[in-house]
This record gives C-alpha cells, sequence and structure tokens, in this order.
C-alpha cells in the first residue's frame, strides 16, 4: 500500500462527509464509523452535519499498517472545530473510521483552545520538519517508535518529575492548534515565593516539554488508559495515538518536585479523549500535534486493543 492511497482515502471520506454522501468514501462492507468514541451508524453524526473542509490539514500515514489519519480543520454551519479522522483501508475499502471533533461547548460556545481552529488555518500547515524522512541507519523499528511514544503517557500518568522524559531540545507541541512549549515572546514562568508554602502557578508554556514534566506539575491526571498506536510511520519516525486521560478531581492541591504546593482547579471527575502524533528522532520527541475534547469519565473506547497497545 502507498502513501498516495492512503491520503487518498482520508481524502474520500473527507469529501464525503462534506457532501454527506457516504456513498462516494470508498467504503467496505460492514464499516465501522465511532465519532467521539461512540458507534454511529454510517450517514450519521459528521456525515450529516460537516459543511466545510478548513485549510489546514496535517497527515499520518502507515503504508505498512494499512492505516492513516489527519489533524484538519472542518465548518458545521458556522461552528468551526479540529477533527482527527483515522481511516483503515484494505482491499475490499475503507473497513474502519474514527473520528473526534473537538467542538466548541454546545451551550456556552467555548472550549479549551477554542480559537484553535484559526490558529491551525492560519499557520500554513504542519511543519516542514514533520515529513523529512529519517535517515535509514537511525530508524527506529515499528516497536521502538512505539514504545517511545508509550512513555509520553507514562510520563504524564501521575506525573512525579522523577521520570524519564525523552524530549529533545526545543521540541514543539501543538494542542488543539496553539503551541504549549517554549512559546516564542512569551515571559519565563515566573519567580517562585520564597515561602515554599505559598501556592505556586508557573506559566508552563514559557517552558521546554522536559522542563514542564520535571516540575511534577502533571501530577493530577491520575490514569492514561486505552492507549493505542494504529499507525506508526518508521521512514518519518512518526507514531499516532488514541488514549483517554482520567482525571478523577481529587488531586486538587500537591506538592512538585521541588517540594513547592500548586492547587490545580480541578474539583470534579472527568476525562479528555485524545488523538495524538509523535515525531520520533534518535530516541527523542522532536515534535508533538494533539486534539483532545473531553468525554465522560471513564467513558471507554469503541474500538479493541491491538497487539503492543497498553490498557
Amino acid at each position: 500500500m502507498t502513501r498516495d492511497e492512503l491520503a487518498g482515502a482520508i481524502t474520500r471520506v473527507l469529501e464525503a462527509m462534506a457532501t454527506h454522501d457516504p456513498a462516494n468514501a470508498g467504503l467496505a462492507a460492514g464499516a465501522r464509523y465511532t465519532e467521539n468514541g461512540q458507534e454511529l451508524a454510517l450517514g450519521d453524526g459528521l456525515w450529516r452535519t460537516l459543511d466545510t473542509l478548513g485549510a489546514y490539514r496535517h497527515d499520518f500515514l502507515d503504508p505498512v499498517g494499512g492505516q492513516g489519519a489527519t489533524i484538519t480543520t472542518i465548518a458545521e454551519g458556522a461552528v468551526r472545530s479540529i477533527l482527527v479522522l483515522r481511516v483503515k483501508l484494505g482491499a475490499g475499502g475503507i473497513s474502519e473510521v474514527e473520528a473526534i471533533a473537538a467542538r466548541p461547548d454546545a451551550v456556552t460556545g467555548q472550549a479549551p483552545f477554542a480559537d484553535g481552529p484559526n490558529q491551525l488555518d492560519l499557520s500554513g500547515g504542519p511543519a516542514p520538519e514533520w515529513f523529512a524522512p529519517i535517515p535509514e541507519a537511525e530508524r527506529l523499528s515499528r516497536a521502538e517508535l512505539r514504545r517511545v511514544a508509550n512513555m509520553y503517557f507514562s510520563g504524564i500518568e501521575k506525573n512525579d518529575g522523577k521520570g524519564e522524559y525523552p524530549f529533545a531540545d526545543g521540541c514543539i507541541r501543538i494542542e488543539n492548534g496553539f503551541r504549549t512549549t517554549d512559546v516564542p515572546g512569551l515571559a519565563p514562568a515566573q519567580e517562585a515565593p520564597a515561602d515554599k508554602d505559598t501556592p505556586y502557578q508557573p506559566d508552563f508554556r514559557a517552558m521546554g516539554a522536559r522542563a514542564q514534566l520535571e516540575t511534577g506539575f502533571f501530577r493530577f491526571v491520575d490514569r492514561i488508559r486505552d492507549r493505542r498506536f494504529p499507525i506508526i510511520d518508521e521512514e518519518r519516525g512518526t507514531v499516532f495515538s488514541f488514549a483517554f486521560f482520567d482525571h478523577s478531581g481529587t488531586v486538587r492541591e500537591y506538592e512538585l518536585a521541588n517540594g513547592r504546593k500548586v492547587t490545580t482547579g480541578l474539583t470534579r471527575p472527568f476525562s479528555w479523549e485524545i488523538g495524538e502524533g509523535f515525531r520520533i528522532e534518535k530516541g527523542l520527541f522532536t515534535r508533538i500535534e494533539a486534539v483532545m475534547t473531553a468525554c465522560p469519565y471513564g467513558m471507554r473506547s469503541n474500538w479493541p486493543l491491538e497487539e503492543g497497545d497498553i490498557a
């Protein structure tokens, strides 16, 4: 299977959604579709409501595994969102379509990173560094790329600042359209109060990815589960993954790795459903792009775990 065939399959699904005609998507008999974790009939959900495709599109392609995913921007009427779309392509056509739409809140019209679609569309597209081939002598195996990708989730889960965090210097992370590491022009994290008992909230966007995790700030993430790694590209050193981040709402005040107290403001249980892509070079993360949307606490994946996935 070729990259062009996988990219073409993604395009067919997106265009079929935009024209509200699943018959043009090239679906296999018995194809499955999920949207934000829920299994829907083909033709329902985004197949009926997606009206316009945005300017941004970032494909992750796995010719060996026959799967591809994209992060793109969409509009449903006047509402603009970010979409993750995964397809599995076989001889009989597309057998699986998985969608995560990070939409504004239906009641308030707001959401975390609500202006993300605009930020992505104005970016001019994903950075070209994502697509540069890894020198053959430096390419990691599929199993090794999966192992490193999983270290990202293990490092965030109950983060204590003492784990192994394989980030390259200058690693850039984008979340729902916004850069969240080493943001240019942003003032360094505010100076900590001398009194360690005084609650302290550093500005994480001014810090590098490794430095962020070394603080132990993400301890409030109780569990990262249903970790799936369906798309692995050895040639480009990329992995596209899916996972759920659980927050119990009980980790409200705790100490950073340096003993300083912080408060989270998280006082209720909820989960994030996440689609996340990684670029890995010489065993280190160099680029990360994630799309996330809130979901009911503890919601399970509607896709089975495959070999190498982690419950």
